[in-house]
């Protein structure tokens, strides 16, 4: 299926684990992609991705932190591909500490890099998707946007805004044609987790302990969680906006 044929899409975070997939899977669906991450170029799959589709690949490496890089990301996109329709803001920094623990710090990186980084990006790309007659933004937020976890207060406070943001978000886009969802993935099989237990002894059976939290009993792959992005970014979820999905193998049901 060519679910994105002429579509024209932004993804952030598009060097992780998840974000390169999304944009392979983007690509195999007809999109035009402007990939973005903080490395100046690409590397991993991206980078090979730009050989075999050097004319549907793009990338503006920096950080999302900058508002000059935000600005930058929307101009190249539309300069390079004629528009936009889709971004996925699927960047996102965790954080696990003890609320007490937490620093001030701490906290505004994380909602800078989680909060404010999506606001404002999704704030320039609808300018644009509004000269197209709509569009599709997805946020990737988290079980732990929905739900609370030990030492993730600071990390689920940002998460839950974002959910938070796509509703609101949606109730102001509607009538601009532009849709938004917000993804709650469960514990993703990426280095992301694998970072946060970088001080455990016994890695292995931490992230068995992860799995055990989800009624499937794994952690999910990348692919599980891009294809519902997939889903949410084509006209197949037509009638879908201002929803909190969480993608997360039951670990919500329980």
């Amino acid at each position: 299926m060519r679910r994105l044929k002429n579509k024209i899409a932004i993804i952030t975070g598009a060097l992780g684990g998840q974000g390169q997939v999304a944009v392979r899977r983007f690509l195999e669906e007809g999109a035009c992609v402007m990939a973005s991450d903080l490395a100046s170029r690409p590397h991993g799959a991206v980078a090979k991705l730009r050989v075999t589709h050097p004319d549907r690949l793009g990338y503006v490496g920096g950080d999302m932190c900058s508002d000059n890089l935000l600005k930058k990301l929307v101009k190249q996109t539309v300069k390079q591909f004629g528009g936009l329709d889709i971004l996925f803001n699927n960047h996102g920094l965790m954080v696990g500490k003890p609320f007490l623990d937490t620093t001030v710090e701490e906290l505004d990186s994380l909602l800078a890099v989680n909060l404010r980084a999506p606001f404002l990006l999704s704030q320039l790309a609808a300018r644009e998707m509004v000269k197209r007659g709509g569009g599709s933004i997805v946020h990737n937020s988290s079980v732990g946007g929905i739900v609370g976890f030990p030492t993730m207060a600071a990390y689920g406070a940002s998460k839950g805004g974002l959910a938070q943001l796509a509703r609101s978000m949606a109730t102001d886009l509607a009538g601009m044609g532009i849709r938004v969802n917000a993804i709650c993935p469960g514990v993703v099989n990426t280095e992301m987790p694998r970072r946060y237990l970088r001080d455990v002894d016994d890695k292995e059976a931490a992230l068995r302990q992860m799995a055990a939290m989800h009624l499937l009993n794994r952690l999910a792959e990348p692919i599980e969680i891009v294809n519902v992005a997939v889903f949410l970014a084509s006209e197949e979820a037509s009638y879908m906006t201002g929803t909190v999905i969480p993608v997360d193998g039951g670990l919500t049901a329980i």
